[in-house]
């Protein structure tokens, strides 16, 4: 696995470093961002629910229109200008009194990481040409944003910043020196002002119509996102309104898990699966997503363990999954389309955008039970839909070729 690291290039290390420093800073705060919605500007579960979808939402518009983008003009050049963007986001959702300044503070956010993550993903695999390496350096960038995941909240914890808005200064100040970081080692190329046809939306959208497979997966991956994102949205509300102990640090410590559940098998289980087809893994994926849920539907108030088994459950789920998911959009995009096709995926984001919404409403109207077997039904659906994508139609188009 080591030897195919040597195909790294700076931009290659920059991107997995920078995004473990900005999910570990991001996830001091960020989980706990329903507290502060709710304790600082008063929202209730379903205006919160309002709140991050929306912001999301908008992040899914840009993604998309940014990708296509970052094929014509550079992907440094995008990324650059999110990094910036986010730096102002994070300080201006530091210092907002009003929620209408905190809510223009996370849709900049939200704007800037489609910029910097999105783009981020299709530079890696346009500087990486061996297919091993690639795969590889996907993995280890996922590897990093759950070390990160891991430890910034129980580090907020201990430090005493859940829950505060001066912990986004902190973030700021970290997508600052990033930006910094990037000018020195990104080589900003000139691109031609002539855009190819097979950039052009017109011919994208072309392609994307006979491409049924990607369509369809991307839909599941939609619906995946809208059940999985309930672990930073909905769980956290869920303890709260059911009365566990100690909510934050029990918060913390499941998100702790969540982490060191990916870090400890996500390698282990790369070199287990090695021999399974892309699509199962996401199948599989998908029944541990169901078993998760099951559990926590049947949960007895300040049942801690049983929630803990949950999230180890989910947790094995999410490390087979997401990072298959950026190995198989990389397979199914042309080679001249990496950007667009990466800023598509973005749409499976709406996932993410109606998960808070959907988690809100169903814990204000409904009972846990009915909540936690919705998005047991809701996995079931998606597994169906990677089946069936897994044999629908696909365009003539060019496939990736390894380079020996």
């Amino acid at each position: 696995m080591i030897k195919n690291s040597h195909n790294f290039t700076k931009s290659v290390y920059f991107i997995i470093l920078q995004s473990f420093l900005a999910r570990f800073t991001m996830f001091m705060v960020w989980p706990f961002l329903a507290l502060i919605l709710h304790n600082r500007f008063f929202l209730n579960e379903f205006e919160i629910g309002i709140f991050l979808s929306t912001s999301i939402l908008l992040g899914i518009i840009v993604g998309f229109f940014s990708g296509n983008l970052s094929d014509k003009i550079g992907r440094e050049k995008i990324i650059l200008t999110g990094l910036l963007l986010n730096t102002l986001a994070m300080f201006l959702m530091a210092i907002s009194n009003e929620i209408y300044l905190f809510f223009i503070g996370a849709i900049f956010q939200a704007i800037s990481r489609s910029l910097v993550e999105t783009t981020g993903k299709a530079l890696l695999t346009d500087v990486i040409k061996k297919q091993e390496s690639k795969e590889l350096a996907l993995h280890i960038r996922y590897f990093a944003i759950n070390l990160g995941a891991a430890f910034g909240p129980i580090i907020g914890v201990s430090i005493s910043f859940t829950g505060e808005q001066n912990t986004f200064y902190i973030v700021s100040l970290v997508y600052l020196l990033s930006f910094f970081i990037a000018c020195s080692i990104f080589e900003i190329k000139k691109y031609k002002t002539a855009i190819s046809s097979t950039k052009s939306f017109n011919a994208l959208f072309s392609i994307l119509k006979q491409d049924h497979s990607f369509l369809i997966f991307i839909f599941a991956n939609a619906i995946t996102f809208t059940c999985f994102i309930q672990i930073d949205a909905g769980l956290l509300q869920y303890l709260r309104i059911y009365n566990f102990d100690d909510v934050v640090k029990l918060y913390a410590n499941l998100l702790l898990i969540n982490g060191l559940t990916i870090v400890i098998l996500q390698f282990p289980l790369i070199k287990l699966l090695k021999r399974v087809p892309a699509l199962f893994k996401a199948i599989l994926s998908g029944f541990l997503f169901i078993i998760s849920f099951v559990i926590l539907a049947n949960t007895q108030n300040n049942d801690s363990d049983s929630v803990m088994l949950a999230i180890v459950i989910l947790s094995i789920g999410e490390v087979i999954l997401f990072p298959t998911i950026n190995i198989l959009i990389d397979k199914m995009a042309p080679n001249n389309l990496k950007g667009s096709y990466f800023g598509i995926a973005e749409f499976a984001v709406l996932g993410v955008a109606a998960g808070p919404l959907l988690g809100g409403y169903l814990l204000e109207h409904y009972s846990s039970f009915t909540y936690w077997i919705t998005m047991a039904f809701l996995s079931f659906i998606a597994m169906i839909l990677f089946y069936i994508a897994k044999n629908s139609k696909r365009p003539e188009i060019v496939p990736y070729k390894e380079d020996n």
